[in-house]
């Protein structure tokens, strides 16, 4: 599905489950970039990086995913988010895909293997809504 290699921000406070998720993301060919909070993942935003995808941790200490998210629409930065969580929590999701979120997926749930595949479909189903005749 993807032919090129894509830029993807992992944001989350768990530093050894980002080098996870990092493993499964490079060993498809893409490069990552790791925040392990709300205010560096600000940073690597608004950084010169151009990133493809972001998978955003829901409960950071201090500024939280949702922060996140609400910063990015006020920013009007338009990068996919999935958001991730360990709570299976019906409003977390819908306050998430109300500001900008494209999908979730609950930590420990996840089949590690899958998750590069589940990105691209994100970034592809981005690519279409943002340039509809492509």
């Amino acid at each position: 599905m993807t032919t090129t290699s894509l830029h993807i921000l992992i944001a989350d406070d768990d530093y050894t489950y980002c080098l996870m998720l990092k493993k499964a993301i490079t060993n498809r060919g893409h490069f990552v970039e790791i925040a392990t909070s709300g205010e560096e993942a600000f940073k690597k935003l608004e950084s010169e990086i151009k990133f493809d995808a972001v998978l955003l941790d829901y409960k950071m200490e201090g500024i939280n995913g949702i922060n996140v998210l609400q910063w990015m629409y006020s920013k009007k930065i338009s990068i996919p988010v999935i958001l991730i969580t360990a709570y299976g929590d019906e409003e977390i999701f819908e306050e998430a895909f109300k500001w900008g979120a494209l999908e979730y997926f609950i930590k420990g749930e996840m089949d590690i293997v899958r998750l590069p595949i589940l990105v691209e479909q994100v970034f592809h189903k981005h690519q279409k809504r943002k340039f509809p005749n492509s």
